[in-house]
C-alpha cells in the first residue's frame, strides 16, 4: 500500500484525502488546527461551489449541506461606471444551482468525517525541515497551503498567470442582511473602477446568512485597509461600511440592520494572485508536490477558487491512482499539473484576466458590442452568467470576436423570429 502525506486541509487537500482512502491508500493529513479550532476561529474568503464542484462532491460522498445550503440559481451584475447609468445583466445558470458552505463549517465536517473514515490526522505546524524529513517516511508528499515557508519551496512560473491583480479583501459574514428587490436567493455582483462588491447567500454554523465583500484595487475608495490596522471585527465592519455607504449606498442600505454572526466573521487581507511550478525541491534533494493554493491563487471574484481547488485535486487523484507502483517523480508531476491547467487553470486565468481587466481597457475591442447584446438578449446573459461555472464555455463564443459576432447574430435572428 502506497504511503501519502496531504499538508494543508483546505478544500483541494481534504478531498484528494478522501478521494485516497476511498481507493485504500494510507492518506496522512497535516493540519495547523483541530476541527474545533477551525469552526471557532477566523473566517476566509467566501467561495463558490457551483454545480460542477457540487456534482463532484456528491460523487465522492462529501455533500454534506444540501438540504441546509441556500442555493442562487441568479447572478445580478451590475457594471458602474463614474458618471454613467449603471449597466445591469441579470442571468440564470443553466447547470444548476450553486450554493456558498462557510469554510469554518465545510474543512472542520470534511476533516471529522476523514477520521471517521480511519485517515490520520496530525495536528502540527509544518517546516521544510519536517517535510525533509517526511518525503522519506512516505511514497508522495503533496502540499496543499501556498503561504509561508512552504509556499516558497514552489518558484514562479512566468509562463503562466492566473490572471487576477494584487487585492484587498474585506469581507462580512452577517445575519439581517435585506434581499435585493430581485428576490432572496440571489447573488449581487457590483464591479465599480474600484473594485467588485459581491453579496452571497452562505451557510454559516449558526444557519443561513449572508457574505457581503468588496475585493478593492489597493489604494481605490473600496479600500479600507488603513482604516482598521490593529483594529478588531466591529471596528472593521464600520469602516467596510463607511465605505459601502459612500460608494455603493444600495448594498450598505441592504446591510443597514445586518450584525455579524460572530466574533471572528469578519476578514481583511491582501490578495497576491500568481502561478508557481508544481515541483518543490527540498535541501536533501527530495521532491515535494505543490496543489492548488501552493501553486495557483485565484481571485475571489471570478468564482474559480474552489472549481480550482476540487477539479486539481481530482486531477492529482486520478494520476496517482494511474501511477500504480512507479515512483512520483518530477515528470510525472508536472504532467499532472498540466492535465489540470489544460482543463481548468487556463481557462479560470482567461475569465479573472476579464474580470479584473475590464475598468483598465485589457478587454478585447469586440466587447463594445457584446455588452448590449447581454442586456438585449437573456440567452446571452444567460450563457455570461453561467460561464462561472466552466469558464472554458467563455473561449467558444465571447472572446474570439468572429465567434461572438456570430452567435450574438443568431441569438439575435431567433428572437426576430
Amino acid at each position: 500500500m502506497r504511503r501519502i502525506l496531504i499538508v494543508g486541509a483546505g478544500q483541494s487537500g481534504l478531498f484528494l484525502a478522501h478521494k485516497l482512502i476511498d481507493n485504500n491508500y494510507e492518506v496522512t493529513l497535516i493540519t495547523g488546527k483541530t476541527s474545533p479550532e477551525i469552526r471557532r476561529g477566523r473566517t476566509s474568503a467566501t467561495q463558490f461551489t457551483l454545480q460542477r464542484v457540487r456534482e463532484m462532491e456528491h460523487e465522492a460522498g462529501l455533500d454534506f449541506w444540501s438540504d441546509q445550503a441556500p442555493e442562487y440559481n441568479w447572478v445580478d451584475l451590475s457594471l458602474r461606471a463614474p458618471g454613467q447609468p449603471p449597466l445591469d445583466i441579470s442571468g440564470k445558470q443553466s447547470a444548476g444551482p450553486g450554493v456558498s458552505v462557510e469554510r469554518r463549517v465545510k474543512m472542520a465536517d470534511w476533516m471529522e468525517y476523514f477520521e471517521d473514515r480511519g485517515g490520520k490526522v496530525v495536528i502540527h505546524g509544518v517546516t521544510v525541515s519536517d517535510l525533509d524529513y517526511f518525503a522519506r517516511m512516505y511514497d508522495l508528499v503533496v502540499v496543499a497551503v501556498g503561504s509561508g515557508e512552504l509556499g516558497e519551496l514552489f518558484p514562479n512560473d512566468p509562463s503562466r498567470s492566473g490572471g487576477a491583480q494584487t487585492g484587498v479583501l474585506s469581507q462580512a459574514i452577517l445575519h439581517g442582511v435585506a434581499p435585493s428587490d430581485k428576490g432572496e436567493q440571489r447573488v449581487s455582483v457590483i464591479s465599480t473602477p474600484g473594485g467588485e462588491v459581491v453579496c452571497t447567500p452562505i451557510l454559516t454554523s449558526a444557519g443561513p446568512a449572508t457574505s457581503v465583500f468588496t475585493m478593492a484595487r489597493p489604494g481605490s475608495e473600496l479600500d479600507g485597509s488603513a482604516d482598521v490596522v490593529g483594529r478588531g471585527s466591529e471596528a472593521m465592519l464600520r469602516a467596510m461600511m463607511g465605505r459601502l455607504t459612500e460608494h455603493v449606498p444600495d448594498i450598505a442600505e441592504r446591510c443597514r440592520d445586518a450584525t455579524l454572526v460572530d466574533d471572528n466573521a469578519m476578514l481583511m487581507e491582501r490578495i497576491v494572485p500568481a502561478v508557481h511550478r508544481p515541483v518543490g525541491m527540498l535541501p536533501s534533494g527530495g521532491l515535494v508536490m505543490g496543489m492548488a493554493d501552493a501553486v495557483v491563487t485565484s481571485d475571489p471574484v471570478s468564482a474559480q477558487g474552489w472549481a480550482n481547488s476540487t477539479i486539481c485535486a481530482q486531477k492529482f487523484a486520478d494520476a496517482i491512482l494511474a501511477r500504480g507502483e512507479a515512483p512520483f517523480d518530477a515528470a510525472w508531476m508536472n504532467e499532472t499539473f498540466d492535465s489540470f491547467w489544460e482543463e481548468q487553470g487556463k481557462h479560470a486565468a482567461t475569465f479573472s484576466q476579464m474580470v479584473t481587466g475590464f475598468w483598465s481597457g485589457d478587454v478585447p475591442d469586440h466587447f463594445g458590442e457584446l455588452l448590449p447584446a447581454v442586456t438585449e438578449h437573456q440567452e446571452i446573459a444567460d450563457r455570461w452568467i453561467s460561464g462561472f461555472n466552466d469558464p472554458g464555455d467563455y473561449e467558444k463564443w465571447m472572446f474570439d470576436p468572429d465567434s461572438c459576432r456570430d452567435y450574438i447574430s443568431r441569438v439575435a435572428q431567433q428572437s426576430s423570429e
